[in-house]
């Protein structure tokens, strides 16, 4: 019998094993939901990337507006019921899980998003950013993740050591720009749907759309 190559498998979470119909993140949901305003995150981002803003204060100035606006576990839920899982996904994650990889989420998602469409929670790690909600299911509060993009490498570096595997044992797949720092620091790349075309080109894998089950293919 063939060896194993890898034991642990890290996943984006938007565009990798879950989508909008219109091609949104779940923060463009909640900013227009609870703003009105489409543009507000294409604003704030360039405010991210030319550094007039830190990535804490980019998800705080976010979750603020969703909070003086009332937001509510039922709204924010009521959301998240615009996503569904990418084909395959769900079937995807629980097979290898089955087959024993030990399987990880490194993502600047919401963990929201993880808790209603992967409800019996199959992810040994996940890294998200957190809301979280008094007893009366008004958001009151947050935790904004040190691991997207730049600290992406360094969220897979501890999932395994946490587990002992070596990095070159650990593999990612992911669609994009946020996901490009973990290129060469994971043992394997797969890149689904690239919405990067540097990621594109440094993927060891590229899938075009279709099922993810094809991943299965891939890690046996």
């Amino acid at each position: 019998m063939t060896e194993r190559t890898f034991d642990l498998i890290c996943f984006d979470v938007d565009g990798t094993l879950i989508e909008h119909p219109d091609g949104l993140v779940i923060w463009e949901v909640l900013n227009h939901r609870y703003t009105g305003n489409r543009q507000i995150n294409k604003e704030r981002f360039e405010m991210f990337r030319s550094g007039k803003i830190s990535y804490d204060e980019w998800v705080k100035l976010d979750v603020e507006g969703w909070m003086a606006a009332g937001a509510t576990r039922e709204d924010v839920y009521d959301a998240v019921s615009e996503f569904e899982l990418i084909e395959g996904a769900y079937d995807t994650v629980h097979e290898l899980k089955r087959r024993g990889f030990k399987l990880g989420v490194i993502s600047g998602t919401l963990d929201v998003m993880l808790d209603r469409l992967f409800p019996d929670h199959p992810f040994d790690d996940v890294y998200t950013n957190r809301l979280y909600f008094d007893d009366r299911g008004r958001l009151d509060r947050w935790r904004a993740t040190p691991f997207d993009a730049k600290g992406k490498p360094d969220a897979l570096r501890l999932i395994a050591d946490k587990h002992d595997i070596p990095l070159e044992r650990a593999a990612y797949v992911g669609d994009g720009a946020n996901d490009v720092p973990l290129l060469g620091v994971s043992g394997y790349f797969v890149a689904y749907e690239p919405r990067s075309k540097e990621l594109e080109e440094g993927a060891d894998l590229v899938i075009r759309g279709g099922d993810l089950r094809r991943l299965l293919d891939v890690f046996k």
